[in-house]
């Protein structure tokens, strides 16, 4: 991901920061899986989807989104028992998109005017610190913006459920992802964004010279075509790593799913330890040692990004946040490059994506709390929210099914893979009925990155994944 676009960015301090939240009981990802994964496009409820109001027309394939053309939709005037309230917001800065961030602010600062609401909007890009203050102290925030599972800040987070049960009728019932990533305990503790989806990015043009005109269907394909494209000085940019949030989570994902591996079973045990998981890391080896950037074990989540906008990496899995900025500043990549689903292993084609959500602090109360429910509720509303899902010109997909008639989806041909994606959504953990808080920091610590990179690194499958196991049952102290 090109400058870790996601809002809970700071890795550097994530580790203490979760040990100290869960021991005050506190303790971002989803997925696109193919034809052979396990199917996850049915809604969670039953209910007849409203009457789609028309979003605005989608963003032209051309150029990144100006930050010039960016207009809010209009707000609903609030019931006057508002008037007086504060809404203090905080979150990342969309970093990659500023756009987003200026639809964002622009509908709230003319609902709080409409509202006579005074908001706030704190951006911070080592939020991890300060939500454990702001629930240690209970101040300071009413509304969160989050990329880690709810459960992580189960604590400190109020029960949304009125919202999610509004906002999921309208849209035709929730896609699975969202209830099992934001309902904790039987509550619905945040309302998702929408999902990030890994894509393949490919040099197209390169591709070609080695006689395919798309990306290879499986692995093994890729494999055998990605050491032809190293010999030439073009390798993969496959990150295997636990430096990278983003990537390192979904990258490790997209190998173990398609390999037959996952981190838990139904009943909540562990099932990494198994032979489809040693299959994957042996795949992973392989791949690192014949068509992979050594470099991968070490990446970061800008790392497969300035080595493809640089013309130095044939592949790299990533959401759009490659292809955008090249359409800008790097023309002749933009036109060389094109995205694939993720190939398929002996198990299916699996695809990862994270699952950004807003919250409310539980300290929240009154007209404050009432006003910070009107504002998640208006903004998320069909007739306003798809014009932040299509500034993103496919970076968030969105999870209610009604959305798929709506003008919000990318133009761009390149990007048309995003529509392929959005309903067949999988979240990390997906064997689980709801996210658990092991399973949460498993994701937060990027364990399955650390897994990858180990393996990759000495070569020995079987002794990476001893050594993750080990780790894991460190874990299980803190969930």
């Amino acid at each position: 991901m090109t400058i870790l676009p996601r809002p809970n960015s700071g890795l550097s301090s994530r580790r203490s920061v979760v040990e100290a939240g869960l021991a005050v009981g506190a303790t971002g990802v989803l997925i696109a899986c193919g034809e052979d994964a396990k199917p996850a496009a049915a809604p969670t409820t039953a209910a007849k989807p409203a009457e789609p109001t028309k979003a605005p027309a989608a963003a032209a394939p051309t150029a990144a989104p100006a930050a010039a053309a960016t207009k809010a939709p209009e707000p609903t005037k609030a019931p006057a028992v508002l008037k007086g309230a504060t809404v203090r917001w905080l979150g990342g800065e969309w970093s990659f998109l500023p756009a987003l961030t200026e639809v964002l602010e622009a509908f709230g600062n003319d609902w709080a005017k409409q509202n006579n609401v005074t908001i706030s909007f704190e951006k911070t890009t080592d939020i991890l610190p300060r939500v454990q203050t702001v629930i240690e102290t209970k101040g300071g925030a009413d509304i969160i913006q989050y990329s880690s599972p709810p459960a992580t800040i189960a604590n400190g987070l109020a029960d949304v459920s009125d919202i999610a049960d509004f906002l999921g009728k309208e849209g035709g019932g929730y896609l699975p992802a969202a209830p099992f990533q934001q309902i904790v305990d039987g509550k619905w503790l945040g309302i998702p964004m929408g999902q990030h989806n890994w894509f393949v990015n490919y040099r197209q043009d390169y591709f070609k010279e080695e006689g395919l005109d798309a990306f290879p269907d499986t692995w093994e394909e890729a494999l055998k075509v990605g050491t032809k494209l190293k010999a030439k000085g073009r390798p993969f940019g496959v990150c295997m790593s636990d430096q990278a949030s983003g990537d390192g989570n979904a990258n490790s994902r997209l190998l173990l799913w398609a390999f037959g591996g996952k981190e838990f079973n139904p009943d909540g045990t562990l099932a990494l330890d198994s032979k489809e998981t040693l299959a994957s890391l042996e795949f992973a080896i392989e791949l690192h040692n014949k068509a992979n950037d050594p470099g991968g074990v070490g990446y970061n989540d800008s790392s497969n990004n300035q080595g493809f906008l640089a013309g130095k990496l044939s592949m790299a899995l990533n959401v759009n946040t490659i292809y955008l900025p090249a359409l800008k500043n790097n023309p002749d990549v933009a036109a060389g490059m094109n995205h694939a689903l993720p190939p398929k292993g002996p198990a299916g084609r699996f695809g990862y994506g994270q699952l950004p959500f807003w919250g409310i602090f539980n300290h929240t109360k009154g007209a404050d709390l009432d006003a910070a429910k009107d504002l998640i509720k208006q903004f998320f509303s069909m007739k306003n929210y798809g014009k932040f899902i299509q500034t993103g010109q496919g970076y968030i997909l969105p999870l209610l099914p009604a959305y798929e008639k709506e003008a919000v989806w990318p133009t761009d041909p390149k990007l048309a893979i995003a529509k392929e994606m959005f309903k067949t959504a999988l979240p990390a953990g997906h064997a689980l009925k709801f996210q658990s808080r092991l399973s949460s920091l498993i994701q937060d610590r990027v364990i399955l990155g650390k897994l990858f990179s180990r393996a990759a690194s000495t070569g020995n499958a079987k002794q990476a994944l001893a050594d993750t196991m080990k780790e894991i049952d460190d874990l299980k102290k803190l969930s």
